[in-house]
């Protein structure tokens, strides 16, 4: 079970009726590296993080856009002064996975900086399926990519490499914007013999954890029915499971998938954060922002440092 823990003066009841954004841990990590573009961008407040023993934690320095100091609403003071801030530049801290939420209490967004621990996925699943129904989020828009490799014919033919799944309980207005906008929803994609193997290991387990006179038994193949509603997105991560167990609990979420390759995966990201843009209008800058130049997406430091350092010259004399 994963438990929110609140900054200092911030009262979780604000998230309901807010829209909720978050990525999939995904190939390429384009959803995690639009969702810093998201809080670089947009300078939302820190108001918690999430501690859950699926996902593996971390700890490092806070992160920040460019020309900007660690001090920046995007850097987050740590709750306590203890030997956990020695070391660090001003105490500032960033985790596994940070709630933060806009001043006007429009956007709440999760940043999962870590992956989950292997074959727990389903249980961080699970989990955030459980925060977001306790939360009463307004919509969820769940970021995610697949593996560019897999896409079908018509997938290839297509000019687009973004794609949606909706649920049942999103908005007719949201829906006109994706229509208009030329998206299309996510084709199914079969699976590879690996994938179908995987998932019977994994049924298979579940089941054998449960009692036989438990219901909960009856509960891990009716999940996978479920899960089988939805399109499979190759390596998207929970995706798929969260997006059905969404739709399963009558919360309207939209996930929006891009393909990918592995790679240098900064364009992909400001692609996606573009679409995710034209969809929700999460960022609209004034003249005078645009004027000032501050009209485009905001990198983060951390970026620079995505492929390590450059070479030194000396070593090629």
């Amino acid at each position: 079970m994963n438990s929110f823990i609140p900054s200092p003066g911030f009262d979780a009841r604000r998230f309901k009726g807010t829209t909720l954004i978050l990525p999939s841990v995904s190939i390429g990590n384009v959803p995690q590296l639009t969702t810093d573009l998201l809080l670089s961008t947009l300078k939302l407040d820190r108001v918690g993080c999430i501690e859950d023993e699926n996902v593996i934690p971390v700890l490092g320095p806070a992160d920040c856009p460019h020309g900007e100091s660690s001090t920046s609403t995007a850097a987050f003071p740590t709750v306590g002064a203890g030997a956990g801030a020695a070391g660090v530049s001003g105490g500032l801290l960033s985790l596994a996975v940070e709630v933060f939420q806009s001043k006007d209490g429009k956007w709440t967004l999760i940043q999962q900086r870590s992956p989950t621990v292997s074959h727990r996925s389903h249980h961080y699943a699970d989990n955030l399926v459980q925060f977001i129904r306790d939360s009463e989020f307004d919509q969820v828009v769940l970021l995610a990519s697949a593996d560019g490799a897999r896409r079908i014919d018509i997938q290839l033919r297509s000019g687009n490499p973004v794609r949606y799944i909706p649920s049942p309980q999103l908005p007719a207005t949201l829906l006109d914007i994706l229509r208009g906008l030329g998206l299309e929803t996510l084709e199914n994609i079969p699976a590879t013999d690996r994938e179908v193997q995987h998932a019977r290991e994994l049924l298979a387990e579940r089941v054998q954890d449960i009692q036989l006179d438990d219901p909960s038994a009856s509960s891990a193949t009716s999940a996978q029915s479920t899960l089988e509603k939805v399109p499979r997105i190759p390596n998207g991560g929970f995706a798929r499971r969260l997006h059905s167990l969404c739709q399963e609990s009558g919360i309207a979420i939209l996930t929006v998938v891009a393909f990918a390759m592995e790679g240098d995966n900064a364009p992909d990201a400001i692609f996606l954060a573009n679409v995710l843009n034209a969809i929700l209008k999460v960022h609209i800058p004034t003249e005078q922002q645009i004027r000032d130049g501050e009209g485009e997406w905001k990198v983060p430091r951390s970026w620079d440092s995505l492929y390590g350092n450059s070479h030194h010259q000396d070593m090629y004399q």
